[in-house]
């Protein structure tokens, strides 16, 4: 039971990561059950790509929602700290706005990542962590190292 834990954690957090919206290189929405890689390497069928589809797409408004809401509020934020004769107050009431609003994106992100790893069975779970883990580190040996002197 703890290496599916692990497994939804480690699916949860990567999905948690992807931007709303974010596009791949071609400029497309990063939808992994899409991907010809994804659906080979987990077996994923029509019916269950069409599922995920759908709950991604039931999410989307309220994702898409949120990011507009988090996206002002921490413009806002911004803009009171940029402010040198605010009350420290003020900017603690607008960080509990900003994180008010992050927190539910996660939830929203989380449960939509959670509805999609009921479709998958055990076996397409660890496929999908084993691609994800891959590619995360192939991302992280592709880019260039930060911080090195």
């Amino acid at each position: 039971m703890q290496w599916r834990t692990a497994t939804l954690l480690g699916i949860l957090v990567f999905s948690a990561s992807v931007p709303v919206d974010a596009a791949n290189q071609n400029g497309q929405r990063y939808r992994w059950w899409q991907l010809d890689e994804v659906k080979a390497h987990v077996g994923l069928t029509d019916d269950q790509s069409a599922q995920l589809e759908k709950i991604y797409r039931r999410a989307l408004p309220k994702l898409r929602e949120s990011m507009r809401r988090l996206n002002a509020e921490e413009h806002a934020l911004s803009q009171l700290v940029a402010d040198m004769s605010v009350e420290e107050l003020d900017v603690t009431r607008q960080v509990d706005r900003v994180e008010a609003v992050r927190s539910e994106l996660s939830k929203t992100r989380l449960l939509m990542v959670f509805r999609m790893y009921r479709v998958l069975n055990a076996g397409q779970r660890d496929a999908l962590d084993d691609w994800r883990n891959r590619n995360s580190s192939k991302s992280r040996s592709d880019s260039p190292r930060r911080g090195r002197r």
